[in-house]
């Protein structure tokens, strides 16, 4: 065990491998989600316990390591890790270390891996099995739940891992559905795999949690925050071989986990939808834009079946294929879904989610205290989208600030009035990476920024 560094070659101590676990929660818990200085260390050091016992002028030697950075692993405190240590067994959450041979090797090759994964349930072969994310809507139609629906019954019945957010809508059905084509799912959560969320998916969750396993990067407690979610999104991606949007908006968030598979190199699959129906701009734009045409489960393994030849279980595909129209009655059961009993329900325009999509709460805003102007009425060709955009423009700027996280807000007024600058250059403000993407993407969906080709941002 050695960190190297400088050319110089440092001996640690020898250490048992519950010390081993402990180092790399501290390593975690130090360097936050996402953060691009972990490939870094990583390749310095051999172990966390070496870095845990780096000395600050050793630390001061490691070149472009923020001063946030820096100053977390000054911190030797253990305290912390240990105590997510004993949670974890307490609960029966395991934890999944860089440093393991089971750890995802398609998420090593991410820029941004996270150290390490809590997980409760089954840990499949997520080397060995072709691994294929599925992701969409939350405001699902019926065509989007019943393609969802198939599409991940099949890839199930042919031994594939279907790999989801658990969110409301497509996600939730994806999963479900590959538990009942008789395979494992893994669902990827934004908070801690001890927490229920949606509260609808409990009985999903305890589902899986016998047929598949639940994966976050954050520790067991840590609650649903709406900048968890983006950042959420690069696992999806980075485990999955392939990433499939069945059905999304052109603000869906779906679209977030297909531009970062765009990234790590990865095919994204897309299903067309009508042009002109809610869930179409997003998927028919990512169409245009190059995605791979996916009209059914054989498009989307086409390109692994040699490469997966012996795990894929293709033989099966067309028994699947005669039972994997939707079950209505099982998604209902899981809490998946609102379901009357009546079959010919799902060929409503929209089928209703249990309770309308969860939000992670979001700051109060300060009551705007003076009327500047008389807003102009919304006329009838003035869609949802134009209106919201209108809403923010006529904010003031004491009420918009007010609404703004610390990260968000630090990362408006690094962006300049008169240029466009790239997510690289705010490294220097000392956030984490992942934090800083979410920020961006949250200040481009207020329609604060504006994102520019070249990934570079601009404001308003």
């Amino acid at each position: 065990m050695r960190a190297r560094l400088c050319g110089t070659v440092r001996k640690g101590e020898a250490y048992v491998k519950n010390g081993d676990l402990l180092f790399w929660l501290w390593l975690a818990e130090a360097l936050g989600p996402a953060c691009r200085c972990f490939r870094q260390l990583i390749h310095l050091y051999d172990n966390p316990y070496d870095l845990f016992h780096a000395d600050e002028s050793e630390l001061e030697r490691i070149p472009e390591l923020t001063e946030r950075v820096r100053l977390a692993l000054s911190d030797k405190n253990l305290t912390k890790a240990s105590a997510i240590m004993d949670n974890c067994e307490k609960l029966g959450i395991g934890i999944l270390t860089y440093g393991d041979e089971a750890y995802p090797r398609a998420l090593r090759e991410i820029k941004t891996p996270p150290v390490l994964l809590y997980y409760s349930g089954e840990l499949p072969d997520l080397n060995r099995q072709l691994c294929i994310g599925m992701v969409g809507t939350r405001k699902m139609s019926a065509y989007g739940l019943r393609t969802a629906y198939k599409i991940g019954y099949e890839l199930s019945a042919a031994n594939v891992l279907v790999v989801s957010g658990m969110a409301t809508g497509i996600d939730g059905v994806s999963a479900a559905a590959a538990m009942a084509g008789k395979g494992k799912t893994v669902a990827v959560f934004g908070c801690g795999v001890d927490v229920v969320y949606p509260k609808h998916h409990a009985k999903l969750m305890d589902e899986i949690r016998r047929n598949g396993v639940l994966l976050s990067e954050y520790p067991p407690g840590t609650r649903p925050n709406s900048y968890h979610f983006p950042v959420r999104n690069r696992i999806i991606s980075g485990i999955s071989q392939g990433t499939v949007v069945v059905e999304a908006g052109i603000g869906s968030g779906s679209l977030i986990t297909a531009k970062e598979a765009i990234l790590q190199g990865r095919p994204v699959f897309a299903l067309p939808a009508n042009v002109g129906s809610a869930g179409a701009e997003g998927t028919n734009g990512l169409l245009r834009d190059g995605a791979l045409l996916a009209l059914g489960c054989e498009d989307i393994l086409k390109p692994y079946q040699y490469l997966y030849a012996e795990t894929l279980a293709l033989e099966r595909l067309r028994d699947a294929a005669k039972h994997s129209g939707a079950d209505l009655a099982y998604l209902s059961e899981l809490g998946v879904i609102e379901w009357s009993g009546n079959p010919a329900s799902v060929q409503t325009a929209h089928l209703r989610a249990v309770v309308p999509p969860e939000t992670p709460k979001k700051p109060k805003r300060i009551p705007q205290r003076k009327k500047v102007s008389t807003p102009p009425e919304p006329t009838a060709e003035t869609t949802p989208k134009e209106e919201t955009a209108r809403e923010n423009k006529r904010a003031t700027p004491d009420e918009v600030l007010s609404s703004l996280s610390p990260v968000q807000l630090a990362v408006l007024q690094a962006i300049p009035d008169d240029r466009a600058i790239s997510a690289d250059s705010l490294n220097a403000l000392g956030y984490p990476y992942g934090d800083t993407i979410a920020a961006l993407t949250m200040l481009e969906i207020m329609g604060l920024i504006q994102k520019l080709p070249g990934a570079l941002y601009t404001k308003a």
